[in-house]
C-alpha cells in the first residue's frame, strides 16, 4: 500500500544508493552533485537529477521515524548537493537541460517545484528550533529564489511546461512573497487549462506528462487559493483510471510524447492520486495509488511519493477505505476520440489522430500496434479524423476531402530561383488524382474484435498492408508453420489465420492475404522493434479481420 511507512522506507534505501553517486573530489567543477541512476541516459553532472536525489536525502534527513532523522553525514553530503546546485545556475538564476535545452525556465521550474516543498518542510522544523533544518530552509531557499526570480517573463516550450512554471512560480510566492511573479502567473493561466471534457490533455502521455500537469494543478490550486483546478486533475485521473492494463502497465499507444508505445508503470502519478483520495475520499483512487506504488519504480519522480505526507501529516494515519478499479467495461470518449474495452486481463484501446488505430494486450501478450497503410501519396495511411459509436463497437473515418489531395504540382511560368523550390510550392496549382476515403469498424465479439477495413474512390491497385506488430520474444504458430520470434522480424500471414502466443495466453489474427509483398511499405512507418505481422491487400478493399484472445492449449494447438 502507499503509506507514510513502506515510502520513507524506500526513499531512504534510495538515498543511501545515492550516496555512492555523489561526487566529492573538491577539485571536480561538479563537487558535490548527485550523479543519476540511469547512467545511460544522464552520463554527466545535472541539475534535474541532482535536484531529485537532494529532494529524497531532505525528506529522510527532516521526516519523523527515519532511521536518517538529522544524520550528521547526510546533513553535510545535503549541504555539498545545495552548494553545487547554486554554484551551476546561470546568472539569470536559471538552469540548463544540457541534452537540448539551455538557460532553461520549464527546466528550472521543474526544480523549483520540486525543491519547494522541501524549504517550506524545513522551515516548520526549524519552529522546532533545529537549526539544521533551518540551515537547509535557508540556503536551499536560496536557491528556489533565485530560480524563480530568473523563470519570470521568459517562456516554455509545451502545453505543460506552461503548468510547471505556473507550479513553481505560485509555490515559491508562498515562501517569498515579494517576488514580482503574480502578473507573469496570471497571464499563463489567461490561456486556460488545455484539458477536454473527456479528462485528457494535448500531449495524451499517460505515462509522462499528465502525472506533471494534475501536480502541477494542485499545487497551483493551493498556492492560488484556485480550487477550481483541481476540477482538472479529477477528470484526469478519472480517464487515467480506465487506462490501466491488468499488470499496472497503462495505456501508451494514444501518447503525443516520448512515452508512447511503452510499457509503462506510471508511478510518477501515484502521488496525485493518493493526494486527491484523501481530499475527494475516493476509494478508488486510493486504490490506484496502492497498485501504483506496489508494481513499479519511478526514480525521477520517487520523492514526490512522500511529498504528500510531508506537507500533510494528517495524511499519514490513512483509514480510507479502498474500491476496486473498474474491470469491466466500455467507455468511448467522444471528444478525445477514444474507444476503450476492459475485460479482466482483455485490453484494448482504439483512437482517432494515430497511425495505431488499435491496441490490444491479453495478459502479458501485448498486440502494441494494428496500422493500416497504403502507397497512394501519402493519403491513405489511415489517423482518423473521426469516431463515431456504432452497435458494439465505434467506427474510425477518414475523409480524402479534409486532406491535401494526391496529385502533382504546375508550373508558375516564372523563374523559380535555386533553393525556392519547397517555398513556392503553396503558390502552384495541381492537377489532382481522385480522393481516397478510409473507414475501419472494430466491433466487440465474444473474446475478440472484428474489423472491418474499406477504402472508397482512389485509384485501383493500390498496395494496402494492415500491419499488426506483437511485443516479442514468442511463438507464432498457423496451421503449418511454427516459429520462435524475435523483436525486428517480419511475416506475411498469406491466408488463414496465425496465432502469437506466449505461455498460455495467445492473441490471434486473420484471415490473411498475400496479393504483394512489400516488408517496408514507403510512409507506413514499420514498427521494426516488434515481430511485424503483414497481411498485404490492393484496392479497392473491403476487408473483415479478425482477432481473438483467449489461452493457448499447447494439447490442441488453439486459443480456448
Amino acid at each position: 500500500m502507499y503509506t507514510y511507512e513502506s515510502v520513507l522506507q524506500s526513499q531512504t534505501k534510495r538515498v543511501k544508493a545515492a550516496l555512492a553517486r555523489q561526487i566529492l573530489d573538491s577539485n571536480d567543477p561538479a563537487f558535490g552533485a548527485f550523479l543519476s541512476e540511469r547512467s545511460g541516459a544522464h552520463p554527466n553532472a545535472d541539475h534535474g537529477c541532482n535536484a531529485s536525489d537532494l529532494a529524497s536525502a531532505c525528506y529522510v534527513f527532516l521526516a519523523e521515524g527515519s532511521n536518517l532523522e538529522n544524520n550528521d553525514e547526510l546533513f553535510d553530503r545535503i549541504q555539498k548537493s545545495i552548494a553545487f546546485q547554486r554554484k551551476w545556475q546561470r546568472p539569470t538564476g536559471l538552469i540548463d537541460l544540457v541534452s537540448v535545452n539551455w538557460e532553461s525556465p520549464p527546466d528550472t521550474g521543474f526544480t523549483v517545484q520540486l525543491l519547494s516543498p522541501v524549504v517550506e518542510v524545513a522551515r516548520q522544523k526549524a519552529q522546532t528550533g533545529n537549526k539544521r533544518a533551518q540551515e537547509i530552509a535557508d540556503t536551499l531557499g536560496e536557491y528556489v529564489r533565485t530560480a524563480a526570480a530568473g523563470m519570470i517573463d521568459r517562456g516554455f516550450h509545451t502545453p505543460n511546461h506552461r503548468w510547471v512554471v505556473c507550479s513553481g512560480l505560485s509555490q515559491a510566492l508562498l515562501l517569498f512573497p515579494e517576488l514580482p511573479a503574480r502578473d507573469y502567473v496570471d497571464r499563463i493561466l489567461a490561456e486556460t487549462i488545455d484539458i477536454n471534457a473527456d479528462g485528457e490533455y494535448t500531449e495524451r502521455s499517460t505515462g509522462v506528462y499528465n502525472a506533471v500537469c494534475d501536480r502541477s494543478l494542485r499545487f497551483m490550486a493551493d498556492s492560488l487559493n484556485k480550487p477550481e483546478l483541481l476540477d482538472a486533475v479529477r477528470k484526469n485521473l478519472d480517464i487515467m483510471a480506465h487506462l490501466f492494463h491488468e499488470d499496472g502497465t497503462v495505456v501508451t499507444s494514444i501518447s503525443n510524447r516520448q512515452d508512447r508505445g511503452l510499457r509503462v508503470v506510471p508511478v510518477g502519478i501515484a502521488d496525485s492520486f493518493f493526494d486527491m483520495a484523501q481530499r475527494d475520499q475516493n476509494g478508488v483512487w486510493a486504490q490506484v495509488a496502492d497498485s501504483l506504488a506496489s508494481q513499479g519504480t519511478d526514480q525521477a519522480h520517487s520523492p514526490w511519493l512522500l511529498q504528500p505526507f510531508m506537507q500533510n501529516p494528517n495524511y499519514r494515519k490513512d483509514t480510507l477505505t479502498r474500491s476496486p478499479l473498474p474491470n469491466n467495461y466500455t467507455r468511448h470518449y467522444p471528444i478525445s476520440g477514444l474507444w476503450r474495452v476492459k475485460r479482466g486481463p482483455l485490453s484494448a484501446t482504439a483512437a482517432t489522430g494515430n497511425r495505431t488505430a488499435l491496441s490490444v494486450r491479453y495478459g502479458n501478450i501485448n498486440l502494441r500496434a494494428i496500422k493500416f497503410s497504403g502507397t497512394y501519396m501519402s493519403t491513405s495511411n489511415l489517423q482518423a479524423d473521426k469516431m463515431e459509436a456504432i452497435e458494439n463497437g465505434i467506427r474510425l473515418t477518414q475523409k480524402g476531402a479534409d486532406h491535401r489531395a494526391p496529385g502533382y504540382d504546375l508550373p508558375l511560368n516564372k523563374e523559380v530561383p535555386m533553393g525556392q523550390f519547397g517555398a513556392v510550392r503553396s503558390t502552384r496549382e495541381r492537377w489532382t488524382c481522385p480522393e481516397m476515403d478510409l473507414r475501419l469498424d472494430i466491433v466487440e465479439v465474444e473474446n475478440g474484435f472484428n474489423l472491418q477495413y474499406k477504402t472508397d474512390g482512389g485509384l485501383d491497385r493500390v498496395p494496402i498492408e494492415i500491419e499488426c506488430t506483437f511485443e516479442g520474444p514468442g511463438e507464432w504458430e498457423t496451421h503449418d508453420n511454427v516459429l520462435q520470434v524475435e523483436n525486428g522480424q517480419s511475416a506475411i500471414l498469406k491466408s488463414g489465420y496465425g496465432t502469437f502466443h506466449n505461455g498460455n495466453e495467445g492473441i490471434a489474427i486473420g484471415p490473411g492475404s498475400g496479393i504483394h509483398r512489400d516488408w517496408n511499405m514507403r510512409g507506413s512507418d514499420p514498427d521494426n522493434d516488434s515481430f511485424r505481422v503483414l497481411i498485404t491487400l490492393q484496392t479497392p478493399v473491403d476487408f473483415t479481420f479478425e482477432i481473438r484472445y483467449g489461452t493457448w492449449s499447447l494439447a490442441s494447438k488453439q486459443l480456448i
